[in-house]
């Protein structure tokens, strides 16, 4: 038995919660089980109920108590950590209670990581010096998708999308708190595109109303179990600077990302220079009408969304979730 040990809330974001499902589903393949423990919403809660994990939800985010006062009367044998709220002396807790401990990591912000193994699918995680001692799953070869994904990817990327952008999905993250996803519509009709538009949002009946200036069937949809049919039917995205940028990498479907914070921004940076994304900036520092020439850039230039798309294709292996469980069990020697 594994724990996830993960917070999910409207304030923190999904982006955490979503790929620790994606691993769990993938340990699950290989008859591994996996608890969930965490700050749990409502929203977070259901997500697991419907991908079938039981949980524990805690009353405080990760930090609030000691590793041990958090896991107290639960049983497993290897934890799963992923959390920016952990630091270098939580991981040592975890280890000294006698457990695997696999960590989860974007940014190599710690000095050291005292667990067994380091689970980093970024595009810039092999460069990034992780010190020696745990095994390093480094790279987009582990990135942590949903079975959804993977079960629709080839039909994904062998789908054209050559040509106008008709079916534009613009889906931010999890968690919107500086409402970029209704700023990227308003700019959007500046641009007088016509085109069917699918938000995914925490929010949706606060942005039906900025629809009706698109294509008829446009609709505002709330937060999904999975993007899987929403990348599917979309001929380009805009995303936010996490997860979903990925998302739509791994799915073929070009992407311009706009970033949330400094951490997502220079990542996606990163992303942009590997062509595998279209960077939109920062999202406190673009001005609305810098925005409104990028996104008319990226919806007018349909050889740089194709070269994208290719590039797409080669990137990922074809179910990089079951790649990176083989090797954490491989590793901790489940």
């Amino acid at each position: 038995m594994m724990l996830v040990r993960c917070d999910a809330t409207a304030d923190i974001g999904f982006g955490h919660l979503s790929r620790c499902i994606a691993l769990a589903e993938a340990l699950r393949l290989s008859r591994v089980e996996c608890g969930f423990v965490g700050m749990l919403d409502d929203a977070a809660e259901h997500q697991l109920a419907l991908a079938g994990f039981e949980f524990t939800s805690l009353a405080d985010p990760l930090g609030s108590k000691s590793a041990k006062e958090e896991l107290v009367g639960l049983s497993a044998d290897c934890v799963i950590l992923d959390s920016y709220r952990a630091d270098e002396s939580y991981l040592a807790d975890l280890k000294a209670l006698g457990l695997a401990l696999v960590v989860i990591d974007d940014f190599r912000l710690l000095p050291a990581y005292p667990c067994d193994v380091i689970l980093n699918f970024t595009w810039e995680a092999p460069s990034l010096g992780y010190p020696s001692g745990p095994a390093l799953l480094l790279g987009p070869h582990h990135l942590l998708t949903r079975r959804r994904l993977v079960e629709q990817r080839k039909l994904s990327v062998e789908r054209s999308r050559q040509g106008q952008v008709e079916n534009l999905l613009v889906a931010v993250g999890g968690s919107d708190p500086k409402g970029i996803t209704a700023r990227l519509l308003r700019v959007l009709e500046g641009v007088g595109r016509d085109i069917h538009l699918r938000t995914i949002s925490g929010d949706p009946d606060q942005l039906a109303p900025l629809l009706s200036s698109f294509a008829e069937g446009s609709e505002a949809l709330p937060r999904q179990p999975d993007l899987s049919k929403h990348l599917l039917w979309a001929d380009a995205a805009l995303t936010g600077g996490g997860l979903i940028k990925y998302e739509a990498a791994y799915m073929g479907v070009p992407a311009a990302a706009i970033a949330q914070n400094a951490g997502q921004d220079g990542e996606t940076q990163v992303f942009a220079k590997a062509g595998l994304v279209f960077d939109l900036g920062l999202a406190d520092s673009i001005s609305d009408a810098e925005l409104a020439v990028s996104l008319d850039r990226f919806l007018s230039d349909a050889p740089l969304r194709e070269t994208m798309a290719n590039r797409m294709q080669d990137a990922f292996i074809p179910d990089p979730s079951a790649h990176a469980a083989k090797a954490i069990l491989e590793a901790i020697g489940h």
